[in-house]
């Protein structure tokens, strides 16, 4: 092989979706690979030449071929997978999963430093990394054959945690359950709470939805929202798991969120699919909303609520809370 180049073959592990699956060679692509590779390198790979434009953009000098290998499997997203207010039958030309056999992967550049580097992370890089939307829920999940995941994924993430009991051709279901069964509550049979709403009970701390119905009554149907047994202070709990700019209720009452230059945040906590596993990542992101303000607005009015402080949450005590209470996730430590 050329000093110039290197090559990778990648296995595809679960789908990736993508806005416009019609164009040729909608698998992984370069133009969203790059970007992220190049990030990528810039924070580990010390002193990498790179390229500085007039806005202080940098990018590194070289360029990336995909392949796909063999058939490529198209299929529509599954109904609970999509976006709030997104219609599958609307964008179903525009919309779907993709699912290749494998990838290659081929880069080229004439500095050697930068292939060197290339060759010593991209293994590390495509481990860590999911692509597409929805890549936190576990889609667009590629990696190396030969990858050793437990180290990699340790020597990347603070916390990492392993799901139980996988069913690995149900696992969109199996992440879609473990995440509301965390974050938001979930109806089984019967509904089983929020895990993230009885660990902050034990804070003494209440979570935003009890306080969205007192505030605004016209929510505030059929039977009361669950609280902590001992009361405490409100704040906008599930915030440390992700911002989005509306809450809905019944699917059309929307109460908008307003967190002023914190417009979205992205969950600390995102699921990479490796072979037979589901791997539960997470990192201390949501330090950076912690104690901030946000205005929930709905029908002409108002309230402000803050984030938990510092001393009132922290992601690996709640993952760890969950594994004693729940056991559908395990612990790596190596």
């Amino acid at each position: 092989m050329s000093k110039f180049k290197a090559e990778f073959t990648l296995k595809q592990h679960t789908p990736i979706i993508h806005f416009q699956s019609n164009q040729s060679g909608a698998t992984l692509r370069a133009t969203e690979l790059k970007p992220k590779f190049d990030r990528f390198l810039l924070k580990y790979a010390k002193d990498i030449p790179y390229i500085e434009n007039a806005n202080k953009h940098k990018s590194i000098d070289y360029k990336v071929k995909i392949e796909s290998i063999g058939s490529i499997e198209k299929s529509l997203p599954n109904k609970f997978l999509y976006f709030a207010n997104a219609s599958i039958k609307e964008n179903s030309k525009k919309i779907h999963m993709l699912k290749a056999n494998s990838i290659k992967v081929e880069f080229f550049s004439y500095n050697e430093e930068i292939i060197n580097s290339i060759k010593k992370y991209f293994n590390d890089f495509m481990l860590i990394t999911n692509f597409g939307a929805r890549s936190n829920k576990g889609y667009g999940s590629f990696s190396k054959q030969d990858a050793n995941t437990k180290e990699i994924l340790k020597k990347y993430f603070p916390i990492v945690f392993k799901l139980k009991n996988v069913d690995i051709k149900k696992w969109e279901d199996k992440v879609d359950n473990a995440h509301k069964l965390l974050k938001s509550g979930i109806n089984f049979k019967t509904y089983h709470k929020s895990l993230l709403f009885q660990y902050m009970c034990t804070k003494r701390i209440r979570w935003e939805k009890r306080k969205i119905k007192e505030e605004f009554k016209n929510l505030a149907q059929g039977k009361p929202p669950i609280d902590c047994d001992i009361k405490g202070e409100y704040r906008y709990v599930r915030a440390m798991l992700g911002v989005a700019g509306i809450n809905e209720y019944k699917g059309k009452q929307i109460v908008s969120i307003d967190g002023g230059e914190i417009e979205r945040f992205a969950s600390p906590m995102c699921y990479k699919i490796i072979d037979n596993n589901i791997y539960l990542l997470g990192d201390r992101s949501y330090e950076k909303i912690m104690n901030k303000t946000f205005k929930f607005k709905y029908g002409g009015k108002s309230f402000e609520l803050k984030t938990p402080k510092k001393d009132e949450f922290d992601l690996l005590e709640f993952l760890q809370f969950v594994q004693k209470r729940e056991k559908f996730i395990e612990e790596i430590r190596l």
